[in-house]
């Protein structure tokens, strides 16, 4: 797979969840523990990695785009929205492909938070 290629890395995810992205031919490549210190170029591209095991949080989702024009991103994330409720999104970018999983997601909870702090105390 080129990194180019349009799909989607998803974190924590419930089966039919994924099964209905998959129903608008997006690919979906699943995280889990045994891949949250694979970079994310690698987690794309297939690469396979023996020792890329941590543990991820629980309770958290995130959907990482990689590949997506601006107006299929915009109609994809509102068309997950409607049955994904929370969690956090990001586009891949040529920084964040040099990124493990796990780095990635740990930055975006972290914005998430201070974003949501910030509009606390507005």
């Amino acid at each position: 797979m080129a990194i180019s290629d349009r799909c989607i890395l998803a974190y924590g995810l419930k089966q039919e969840e994924i099964k209905k992205i998959e129903s608008q031919n997006i690919k979906v490549i699943e995280i889990n523990n045994d891949t949250a210190l694979m970079k994310l170029e690698d987690i794309i591209c297939e690469k396979t990695n023996e020792n890329s095991y941590d543990e991820l949080p629980l309770n958290e989702k995130a959907l990482i785009f990689n590949g997506f024009k601006e107006q299929q991103l915009k109609v994809t994330i509102r068309y997950i929205r409607g049955f994904i409720q929370g969690g956090v999104l990001a586009v891949s970018t040529t920084q964040n492909y040099k990124w493990t999983f796990k780095y990635l997601l740990e930055h975006l909870v972290e914005e998430r938070e201070w974003f949501e702090t910030q509009k606390k105390n507005n």
